[in-house]
């Protein structure tokens, strides 16, 4: 039986999958000055300085950014995908946190939307990195990213990561 901790686990990476996707088929916003070291750490740096925004929050990493190939060429361009997440947030304003969350990264001159219903999800594109989304749902607070897309190859860059 699957407990809801490996639920939320699942949840996290299907989402996170599917921000991929969907990010890697519209327009990708790549630079051919960016290196992938330079791409991982504007995706982590973003989301650790978001969610140092919303303060009393205690976040983890889930796990270390992810390299992958993007583009319509394995192997010539390569993407991060990562998330943090945070214990279940009761007593805090959802909405208010959603809200913070927008804004802050309007101001990083990124594209934002907010979904309300069934819970409060913010999902911005453009700025240091391809996409991002901020949920509160089920109660617990997650952000997940995806790096800009960039020349290199993700297998060479996993073998030297993992020595």
């Amino acid at each position: 039986m699957v407990g809801d901790g490996e639920r939320v686990i699942r949840w996290i990476i299907s989402a996170t999958a599917l921000l991929g996707l969907n990010l890697a088929l519209a327009a990708c916003a790549s630079s051919a000055d960016v290196s992938p070291q330079t791409a991982r750490e504007q995706l982590t740096t973003t989301i650790e300085e978001s969610a140092a925004i919303l303060g009393g929050v205690e976040w983890a990493e889930v796990a270390p950014a992810d390299g992958g190939n993007c583009g319509d060429q394995p192997g010539q361009r390569v993407n991060y995908n990562y998330w943090y997440s945070a214990a279940p947030q009761t007593g805090r304003d959802h909405a208010a946190d959603a809200q913070r969350m927008a804004e802050h990264w309007r101001e990083l001159g990124m594209d934002v939307r907010v979904v309300e219903s069934p819970s409060y999800v913010v999902y911005a594109t453009g700025g240091p990195v391809e996409g991002l989304s901020f949920s509160t749902s089920p109660g617990n607070y997650y952000i997940t990213g995806t790096s800009l897309c960039v020349p290199g190859d993700a297998d060479e860059i996993r073998k030297q990561d993992n020595g």
